[in-house]
């Protein structure tokens, strides 16, 4: 499903009146769980999942042309975990 596949049928059950208004919806929710995980670690959609901030630690590569080796940045990713509600309604679908 593409994004605005997506918009359009979001669009279509809240009753909004344009793509760009739905599109302004879903962003201002990204926003708002974005600017969560930069307070806390973690944020839980109970029954849904949940949201993890995780640092990936730095790893040792080796540049293939110079045949030295490096050690990448460590950084920081979003992870998420479903949970116990989603896990069971996607594998209903399935039967």
């Amino acid at each position: 499903m593409t994004e605005k596949e997506f918009l359009t049928l979001y669009q279509k059950k809240r009753g909004l009146k344009s793509l760009n208004e739905a599109k302004e919806k879903v962003n201002t929710f990204w926003d708002i769980l974005f600017e969560a995980l930069e307070k806390n670690e973690s944020v839980s959609f109970r029954g849904w999942g949940v949201f993890e901030k995780k640092v990936v630690p730095a790893r040792r590569i080796m540049n293939i042309n110079t045949k030295k080796i490096q050690y990448s940045t460590p950084r920081k990713t979003v992870k998420f975990r479903t949970g116990s509600n989603l896990s069971l309604r996607i594998n209903e679908e399935k039967k």
